[in-house]
């Protein structure tokens, strides 16, 4: 009976779909939280690629700080080089680093754009970030991610992916 068999698909993904969304609302962000890549490039050699791509573009270099939000896409191990990008060229999904209300620089994922910009959201958040991503607060877009093998500070790189 096709009409049943369509109602029973139809039930299984409803309770899928209500069994991911339980699990992403139990929290901030996850207390399991994935691993992000990582490879046997050097903490100085992925800043130093980094830095060529975002030359190349007239963007900049950013590491990652220690938060998890974005986690497994980025993690502290992680190099990023951004891209200027035109606010309006922006597509959901783009990776953005914006500099929030207190000063500091977040990397998220865009969601959705509305009337007062960009809502934006970190791969292992589960709420939408409370201030939206803005013309005048848009540092770039992630052109180029670089997975290390370790992480630590380097003096030459801006530390991005506060909360």
């Amino acid at each position: 009976m096709p009409g049943r068999c369509h109602r029973t698909s139809r039930h299984r993904l409803t309770t899928a779909v209500a069994i991911i969304l339980t699990g992403m609302l139990s929290g901030g962000c996850a207390t399991n939280q994935p691993v992000a890549p990582q490879s046997s490039l050097s903490r100085t050699k992925a800043i130093a690629m980094a830095k060529d791509a975002a030359d190349a573009l007239g963007g900049q270099v950013f590491t990652v700080s220690q938060t998890g939000s974005m986690k497994p896409t980025l993690d502290e191990n992680s190099v990023v080089a951004l891209e200027p990008a035109r606010y309006h060229e922006l597509q959901s999904g783009d990776i953005v680093v914006y500099r929030n209300q207190h000063g500091r620089a977040v990397v998220h994922r865009l969601l959705q754009r509305s009337k007062n910009g960009w809502w934006v959201l970190g791969d292992n958040n589960v709420a939408a970030d409370r201030e939206a991503v803005t013309e005048d607060n848009l540092i770039g877009r992630v052109c180029a991610i670089f997975y290390t093998s370790s992480s630590g500070p380097d003096s030459s790189a801006t530390t991005i992916a506060q909360r």
